[in-house]
């Protein structure tokens, strides 16, 4: 029988898996499944566990809850989890591994909670908390209600008092907590004024190490991260002296002597160009640290792109038992692989095939099992049982989640292309054709650029749902890796430092050209579209040339000059672009899409969010105004606070399948304006 096309909802019948935890001993694995509820328009997530063994799967908890971030206890006789099914609280529950019911271990005022992590001998069980601030819990909003009462006006001092997907701080932060894992009593181990991070127990289970910046003035040295360890039984905090720099994921070495994490030490590098590394110091601290992965010039974590995955959860990096070798996750070339290397550097080795996404992994109590997640663009992540063996891995797959939808489904593997820059580097793409396309017909085409600019597509490793449904309603679907991705070398990615619009604009050029000599491309039909920095750059583009016939510009930065005073992180002037904001403005308006608004007559549509605070909704407006202030041809669709900045990826499910239907409008009003396809 032969597969349909991709259909418009078909992200909405995904399993998306999460987590991949194994047991102890290394024969069960523990995971997350997200499904999407269309009658209630909402995600749930539940957790399933794999026998490594038996291949057999079965669920373990259920009733469409949040239930998230599953960890195995020490002894395996248990699971923590997060769940949210005494909303508006958020809780940690424990669940017998071998049945029974979940029950709430803490009992917590309402807020946040996030990265539980187990003590060595499986007594406490560290976390983050962040209490809503009162004003702002459900009991108080009810009484203003009824005292027809205002909301509570909100005082700022810093410049990061929002983050986008949360909302804002409120002087409320993320703090260390412990709670005992039999009696569920919690206590705190922080109190400060900012936000700590990335938990690692001491092996003896003594000590809590985390991240935190507690400079005076962190919102303008947001790069002075820290690393700092405070008793588990509480007490003071202490600095372990580290190299400046941002600092992620903690992780100290079972024998004591070591702490590992992902950073760099570049100050100055403040939009990704830098590749984080795996760094590690002595566990006393150290002024210097040993890059284990810096020679390789690629970047550690998951930097992959994707509307159908659910990657990461869980501590980048894992030691051996032995600690003499580290696994963490490298994203490269538009893959994420799984790699290892020893303590002392230099045998840096990929365990995970190419062209695949790697998600979670976790390595059992004596090193010889991982569980991992991998999927690729024709397969949607699946659970694994990885035994090492040789330099690699043998890998059993232990789930097949969708392959019911992949029977009725074609997803189509792209073909992936490569282009010289003109500077001796290279910009990689992939592209989709209309399924069963005739090489003799001519297709309208769609140049897609991703957000970031440091992040990456992963072409045949990961799946992207927008893009294959594009490609199923009959558009040719370009999608490249131009100078600002990462994944290339950090030469690669800081190309563009400082000035948009330049070397990357002339890779999309590029791109362009390459898809307009296509013999099955019709030139004349081409648009383009992108969101975030792919919304910049199609602004941009637009700005600059005529020859598409539409473009869709989606949560745009548009003018730089006022997005650097109301993004949610704390712009730093005068070290990426040139100039500030106040007194030398020059060169952001040079590089702001907002600057060429004047220039641009190809119909654009525009896509925003009033519940974007990574890039505030008035980068539309303005950008809006200027066009219709000029009578050009111009849409503005806006959507409401309960989408954030990343709709298109976990947005309300109606919401999301509206953005596709008005995409797919456009593109149809002005690039098939007639029967498809058109004769050669």
């Amino acid at each position: 029988m032969s597969k349909r096309s991709v259909a418009i909802d078909d992200f909405t019948k995904f399993k998306l898996a999460g987590a991949a935890q194994i047991s102890p001993e290394g024969r069960w694995i523990v995971f997350t499944i997200k499904l999407t509820d269309t009658e209630k328009n909402q995600y749930y997530t539940s957790l399933w566990i794999a026998d490594g063994e038996a291949g057999e799967l079965r669920p373990f908890t259920g009733d469409r809850h949040g239930d998230s971030s599953p960890r195995w206890s020490p002894d395996g006789n248990r699971i923590a989890f997060l769940s949210d099914r005494e909303k508006p609280k958020s809780q940690i529950y424990v669940i017998p591994t071998d049945g029974g019911e979940a029950r709430a271990l803490t009992s917590l005022d309402e807020g946040g909670i996030q990265s539980p992590v187990w003590s060595p001998d499986g007594k406490r069980i560290a976390f983050l908390h962040r209490a809503t601030p009162e004003q702002y819990r459900e009991k108080a909003k009810k009484e203003r209600e009824e005292n027809c009462a205002s909301a509570p006006v909100r005082v700022h001092t810093k410049l990061f008092y929002r983050l986008d997907g949360l909302g804002y701080w409120d002087d409320s932060f993320w703090q260390v907590w412990v709670a005992d894992a039999e009696t569920g009593e919690a206590k705190p181990l922080t109190d400060a004024p900012y936000n700590h991070g990335a938990l690692a127990w001491s092996p003896d289970g003594k000590t809590l190490a985390f991240v935190a910046n507690a400079r005076e003035d962190n919102d303008l040295e947001d790069h002075y991260d820290d690393l700092w360890t405070v008793p588990a039984d509480g007490g003071e905090i202490r600095r372990i002296e580290a190299p400046d720099g941002p600092k992620h994921g903690p992780a100290w070495s079972p024998d004591g002597k070591w702490i590992a994490y992902v950073g760099h030490t570049d100050l100055e590098d403040t939009w990704g160009g830098r590749n984080p590394r795996v760094l590690v110091i002595p566990a006393g601290g150290s002024k210097e640290a040993r890059d284990l992965t810096g020679e390789s010039d690629m970047a550690v974590g998951y930097l992959t792109l994707s509307d159908a995955h659910e990657p990461g959860d869980g501590n980048p990096i894992v030691w051996s038992p032995d600690s003499r070798v580290l696994y963490f996750p490298m994203s490269h070339h538009g893959d994420t692989r799984l790699y290892r290397v020893s303590l002392e550097g230099g045998d840096l080795q990929p365990l995970t095939p190419e062209d695949h996404e790697m998600g979670a992994f976790s390595l059992s109590r004596e090193g010889d099992r991982l569980g991992i997640m991998l999927g690729n663009a024709v397969e949607l992540h699946d659970i694994y049982l990885g035994t090492p063996e040789g330099e690699g891995l043998n890998l059993n797959r232990l789930t097949h989640l969708n392959q019911d939808l992949l029977n009725e489904v074609e997803m189509q593997m792209p073909e992936p292309f490569t282009l010289t820059n003109g500077e001796g580097g290279m910009v990689e793409g992939w592209i989709l054709r209309p399924p069963g396309y005739d090489e003799k017909q001519k297709y309208p085409c769609v140049l897609y650029v991703h957000g970031g600019p440091a992040l990456q597509y992963g072409g045949q490793s990961s799946p992207f749902h927008e893009l294959q449904w594009l490609a199923a309603e009959g558009y040719v679907v370009l999608f490249p890796n131009p100078r600002g991705s990462k994944g290339y070398g950090e030469a690669h990615t800081k190309a563009i430092k400082g000035d948009w619009g330049n070397r990357d604009w002339e890779d999309i050029q590029a791109v362009a050209d390459y898809g307009a000599a296509l013999p099955y491309v019709d030139s004349d039909r081409m648009a383009i579209m992108g969101g975030s920095y792919g919304g910049y750059m199609t602004a941009w583009a637009v700005g600059h040339t005529d020859r598409f016939k539409c473009a869709i510009t989606d949560r745009l930065v548009g003018n730089l000059h006022s997005f650097s005073g109301t993004c949610d992180f704390s712009f730093t002037h005068e070290k990426y672009f040139g100039g500030n904001a106040w007194d030398d403005p020059s060169e952001l308006w040079r590089v702001s899409p907002l600057a060429y608004a004047g220039r641009i007559n190809t119909p654009l549509l525009i896509i925003h969010s009033d519940g974007d605070l990574r890039c505030p909704v008035g980068q539309a407006e303005e950008l809006f105004a200027a066009l219709r202030n000029q009578r050009k041809t111009v849409e503005f669709v806006r959507y409401p606070s309960s989408a954030s900045h990343g709709m298109s990826r976990n947005g309300p499910p109606d919401l999301r399948l509206d953005r596709l239907r008005r995409n797919k409008e456009w593109l149809d009003r002005y690039l098939k304006p007639e029967t498809e396809p058109h004769p050669s």
